[in-house]
């Protein structure tokens, strides 16, 4: 197979050579102030939750726990979305699904998602390659639907996050403009050309408990457009391979050079 996928360290591989995902060249290109914020408002709401440990724990400890605090709510909030989207993959494929109870109140929006649009999956959760502009990832769900783009092939990326961010128009164009995806079989087959991209945001069916963090975000799941046509999708490609160029040329950035010195006497006399 000329692409894979390592899920331990979620690293992809083309014709043998590491090649980088998209969601890992968005993140590395293009910045994100807002989550400075929300890693200290983590931080602040551990050390409130642990207030009485602090001192038991000493300073140092106290600061490294803040500090991966964030981390170990992203990584919480990883493995919910991991399963859902697994749970939904499965229920978009043949219709019925057994869930945990944790991942029930997410499907029962998202099969309603798929009657009402009348979504017919042609391709899910399939691993993709540009070999131009080197890079991978894996797309959620390529469908077709009459009420979508006069019934041409879509693409639908699942998001389980509190909400929906811009930047998924650059995700969803770079898997449109892959070369290529992996079949079942691991054969590379031509990407069909894709009409619209569209998020479709899976929340619980209700705002109790811990599924209180989505706020206001509407029920169950709702679809977003994240762009439509050929036109418009290829503006954001543009987009996304702008901020692949920042992640790709990070490091020879960041690389300063030794301080200049001042040349001699001799130095001089010789040049």
């Amino acid at each position: 197979m000329s692409l894979t996928f390592n899920a331990d360290s979620h690293r992809y591989r083309l014709d043998g050579k590491p090649v980088r995902g998209v969601t890992g060249l968005i993140g590395a290109g293009i910045p994100k102030p807002a989550l400075m914020w929300w890693a200290a408002e983590q931080a602040g709401l551990w050390a409130i939750e642990h207030y009485p440990e602090i001192p038991v724990m000493g300073d140092e400890a106290a600061v490294r726990a803040m500090r991966r605090a964030h981390n170990l709510v992203r990584d919480a909030a990883a493995v919910q979305g991991t399963a859902v989207h697994h749970h939904a993959e499965i229920l978009a494929r043949t219709g019925e699904v057994e869930a945990p109870e944790e991942v029930i109140p997410f499907l029962t929006g998202y099969a309603e998602f798929l009657d009402a649009w009348q979504i017919t999956p042609l391709l899910m959760e399939r691993p993709v390659g540009n070999r131009q502009h080197w890079y991978a990832g894996t797309f959620d769900l390529i469908a077709t639907s009459p009420l979508l783009c006069d019934g041409r092939p879509v693409q639908i990326d699942i998001k389980t996050s509190k909400s929906v961010h811009g930047e998924t128009k650059l995700q969803t164009a770079a898997y449109a403009h892959a070369e290529f995806y992996v079949d079942e079989d691991g054969v590379e087959q031509p990407m069909p050309e894709i009409a619209g991209n569209y998020v479709a945001h899976v929340t619980p069916d209700t705002r109790e408990g811990e599924h209180a963090r989505y706020g206001d975000a509407p029920l169950g799941t709702s679809l977003y457009v994240m762009g439509e046509g050929a036109e418009v999708i290829a503006g954001h490609f543009g987009e996304f391979l702008a901020a692949a160029y920042i992640a790709k040329t990070t490091k020879a950035r960041d690389t300063v050079a030794e301080p200049l010195t001042i040349p001699s006497f001799t130095e001089q006399k010789a040049a």
